[in-house]
């Protein structure tokens, strides 16, 4: 029997995010017990003590991934990355274990990476990053996007797989949908659009007067509310904040239509969820979303800031009906086939097995 442990180092599991997110389902599925998972958090979204608290916490990090690796049977560490404070973070991580030995795989999640790299970082830092990826075992990236990047800027890149990210199958009752009822969750700020998706929205409100826009989310919701009573929607337009588990599945099944006007993204658990969830999809061709969402095929796509398309596309999605149940069917379907626990999760399973070998038998 193996005794071997496995690390996973990524923002804490409990915290606000994608990447909780795709902690969460990956333990709820029991594939951190199946492969002797232990979770070290590198950063919390619910640090209340500031840049002391963030530092205590990978402080403790640190000593906590080398105790394991020095004094434990340790097969692999398993880091998710985003961009910026996360890349300082997970590449000193990256020299870390490689000098003690130890096979790594570098998960990618950062929408903004390509903006990262392309406008903040100058040669000596973009340097540094391509050998963060290169010395890592293995590179795990979010969609064709991302492996395109990745063939364009790496000088290895024969060890990076696409494997998109996972949700549950969600057995919701649609008999409560509320027809012209758009959803909106994720972050609320530029990067998602949303100040796009409340100027679509007035435009909406006055062609289909029934519908209601409800945005989920944490981010400076005072300035978007204060946008809202600007253009007199305030009374359709309602600021849910950050929600989870039966709240996020409340809002699921009263949803029409999901929506993610987003300027940059990885691959995001939204979307994936409300073609899960049997809800109409409109979104914007940033990162990822095209390998979920085919325009016209199930779902429709707009360019990022196109906000006359997107009300146009928002309009449709509403007031067809056939045109809508022939895109939630076409999309539950890609979604049983693509991004469901049982598409995704023996990938992840043939990745930790191929890295361990002879090692797991």
């Amino acid at each position: 029997m193996n005794k071997k442990i496995n690390i996973t180092v990524a923002t804490d599991i409990h915290g606000q995010g994608g990447v909780a997110t795709v902690l969460s389902v990956y333990k709820e599925c029991g594939f951190f017990e199946n492969n002797r998972v232990k979770l070290i958090a590198s950063h919390s979204s619910n640090n209340k003590w500031g840049h002391l608290g963030a530092a205590q916490l990978f402080v403790m990090c640190i000593f906590k991934l080398a105790y394991y690796i020095l004094f434990d049977d340790v097969g692999l560490v398993h880091i998710h990355m985003s961009s910026r404070g996360s890349y300082k973070r997970k590449s000193l991580l990256v020299r870390m274990v490689k000098a003690l030995n130890t096979k790594v795989i570098l998960h990618l999640h950062g929408a903004e990476f390509r903006e990262f790299y392309a406008n903040e970082c100058d040669e000596k830092k973009k340097t540094h990053i391509r050998k963060t990826f290169e010395m890592s075992d293995k590179v795990i990236v979010l969609s064709s996007h991302w492996l395109d990047w990745a063939y364009q800027t790496l000088n290895k890149s024969d060890h990076v797989n696409v494997i998109y990210n996972a949700v549950p199958t969600l057995s919701i009752k649609r008999s409560e949908v509320q027809p012209g009822k758009i959803a909106f969750l994720g972050r609320i700020g530029p990067r998602k659009g949303a100040l796009d998706l409340i100027h679509a929205f007035k435009q909406i409100k006055h062609a289909l007067p029934h519908t209601t826009l409800m945005m989920a989310g944490d981010g400076n919701i005072c300035e978007y509310k204060e946008e809202a009573i600007k253009l007199g929607i305030d009374d359709s337009v309602h600021f849910l904040g950050w929600v989870s588990g039966q709240e996020k599945l409340d809002i699921l099944k009263k949803a029409d239509v999901y929506c993610l006007p987003s300027y940059n993204e990885g691959f995001p658990m939204g979307v994936l969820e409300a073609m899960s969830a049997g809800i109409a999809v409109v979104s914007s061709y940033a990162g990822g979303i095209p390998d979920a969402i085919s325009d016209g095929v199930d779902g429709l796509l707009v360019d990022a800031g196109d906000i006359k398309n997107l009300e146009q596309a928002l309009i449709t999605m509403i007031s067809d009906r056939d045109a809508n149940r022939e895109f939630v069917n076409a999309a539950k379907t890609k979604f049983d086939d693509n991004f469901s626990l049982d598409a995704i999760i023996p990938q992840m399973q043939k990745v930790y097995d191929d890295m361990l070998g002879s090692e797991n038998e």
